[in-house]
């Protein structure tokens, strides 16, 4: 479940309780019922004399709710927790500000995933500040999917996210991301110091501008692995957007990159031209594990696609060489 107790003769380290009991109190203080979830996760970490690492909760809280518990990891600056999801618990800008306050303070939280959360485009404000390479948050991992602060939020989020040291995976499914946003898509995978390996912006409206631009940025950064533009309105066939050169960007990229190895066009709409273009990419380009196309390609394309890449695993990234003991 995570770190241990200290010890006989060790310092003991009560925080856990500590927390729990703040918590309690908080919610009895602002009138909000105690999380039951919540509850018996740090009842099963005490019991089993453990720390709290993990944190998963898909029960609703709240804003206010969220703000109880935050504020109490807050005030017992509690360091052990490194991933927290809070599915649909309805924390709101208000439970998000009081987040990113903890999360400031402990610098220990790795990974987080704020699903369907109701936050706005004040809430990406506070994000950003934990975005921030001055804030020394270790975050690896933000997924922020189903909240609809759109084109603007992610303005928001990109004046932190265009200078980025950590971040590997960013979700921003459902976000309601138009083609305006596709810029600070841009400038996010632009960042010379960008770690980005995984970009998952399904279900949003990028369109064809909006995914001609972003690929344009994809041809030039060397960090992403994994790219996922499924349900984005994208339809490469339209005539009116014959001028836009998005498709033979899109096969500019299939066969240049060498670390790009996941690639998501599903629910978009492609003709048969495409699917046979997009097979010579992945005859040519060794490197491509997965490349899921729409269904409007025929079933002899989709099958030839799937057999082309069946067998194909990432490159395994060279590992640094370990530091000997003094």
């Amino acid at each position: 479940m995570g770190d241990k107790k200290a010890k006989k003769g060790q310092d003991e380290d009560d925080s856990t309780n500590q927390v729990l009991r703040k918590y309690k109190n908080k919610s009895e203080q602002n009138g909000v019922p105690v999380n039951k979830l919540l509850k018996s996760k740090f009842d099963a970490a005490i019991d089993e004399d453990e720390h709290l690492e993990k944190l998963y909760l898909w029960d609703y809280m709240g804003p206010v709710g969220v703000r109880s518990f935050a504020d109490s990891l807050l005030e017992v600056d509690y360091k052990h927790l490194k991933i927290l999801r809070l599915w649909k618990v309805d924390a709101r800008d208000e439970g998000v500000r009081t987040i990113c306050n903890y999360m400031l303070k402990s610098k220990t939280i790795e990974y987080l995933d704020l699903l369907d959360n109701n936050i706005t485009k004040l809430g990406c404000e506070f994000l950003s500040k934990v975005l921030s390479p001055n804030s020394d948050v270790p975050l690896q991992q933000l997924k922020l999917d189903h909240n609809q602060f759109g084109s603007e939020g992610l303005s928001i989020l990109t004046q932190s996210l265009s200078q980025n040291k950590t971040l590997l995976k960013l979700s921003l499914s459902y976000c309601n991301i138009d083609e305006n946003g596709s810029k600070f898509l841009q400038q996010i995978l632009a960042n010379i110091d960008c770690v980005l390996q995984k970009l998952r912006i399904k279900g949003n409206i990028l369109k064809n501008e909006g995914a001609y631009q972003l690929f344009r940025a994809i041809a030039i950064n060397n960090s992403l692995e994994k790219i996922n533009i499924a349900d984005n309105q994208i339809n490469f066939e339209d005539i009116d957007f014959k001028d836009i050169p998005l498709f033979e960007t899109v096969v500019n990229v299939l066969k240049s990159k060498q670390n790009l190895f996941f690639y998501d066009f599903r629910n978009n709409v492609m003709g048969e031209e495409d699917g046979l273009k997009i097979i010579e990419c992945i005859e040519q380009n060794k490197t491509i594990c997965k490349c899921e196309c729409p269904q409007t390609l025929s079933q002899p394309i989709l099958d030839r696609i799937k057999q082309l890449t069946k067998k194909r695993k990432p490159k395994k990234k060279k590992k640094g060489k370990k530091k000997g003991k003094k």
